[in-house]
């Protein structure tokens, strides 16, 4: 991370903490689709994803006078996964989801090591779908981003069915080889959920 990214943020939150609405629509927008992203690789429900980080991000606004917040980055994503978890412990969740529990809980690496695992994963998911065709890519990111099925694709891009599911297996196929060579912990979890 660059020290001119650090110095904005920083920025950014002391005008927010100020009770700056621009600065608060600024990290926002900065951070909003990282979180989602994380949201829902654990909790594996783009609903419940949105709305666990539009609860945080209320929640950052209604407490800015009585909270203190030193790094924006690690609060935000801290907040993330207990969010999470505190979801799936007061609801039922399917096996999937408690071994992505299991396996976040036996970590013992700390916020920033766990922050930078997610930074450099969201890069090699994001390098790697660069990689795709344009079609592919845009296939994938309807089928596992925005959670279309392969019929609700064919309709909206106007191709067939059996199209939509040999784009999703290309796509797969090239996703996991470039990702298994990445080293985070969090991306070997990307490929799992896949």
């Amino acid at each position: 991370m660059s020290v001119k990214k650090l110095s904005t943020n920083d920025l950014l939150l002391a005008d927010f903490q100020k009770g700056n609405q621009q600065a608060f629509r600024a990290l926002f927008e900065l951070f909003w689709e990282p979180m989602f992203v994380n949201a829902k690789s654990i909790v594996r429900n783009a609903d419940i994803a949105k709305d666990i980080v539009q609860n945080i991000w209320v929640d950052i606004w209604e407490k800015r006078e009585h909270r203190e917040i030193r790094k924006i980055e690690p609060y935000i994503f801290r907040a993330v996964s207990n969010g999470c978890f505190k979801y799936l412990r007061d609801n039922k969740f399917n096996t999937v989801q408690f071994e992505v529990i299991k396996s976040l809980q036996l970590t013992s690496k700390s916020s920033v090591e766990h922050q930078h695992d997610l930074e450099e994963t969201l890069i090699n998911i994001e390098k790697s779908m660069s990689q795709l065709a344009p079609r592919c890519r845009q296939i994938f990111r309807l089928s596992r981003m925005e959670e279309f099925s392969n019929e609700e694709i064919s309709q909206r891009l106007g191709i067939s069915k059996g199209s939509v599911e040999n784009q999703m297996s290309l796509a797969l196929k090239s996703m996991k080889h470039n990702l298994v060579n990445a080293s985070s912990s969090l991306t070997v979890l990307f490929i799992f959920l896949l």
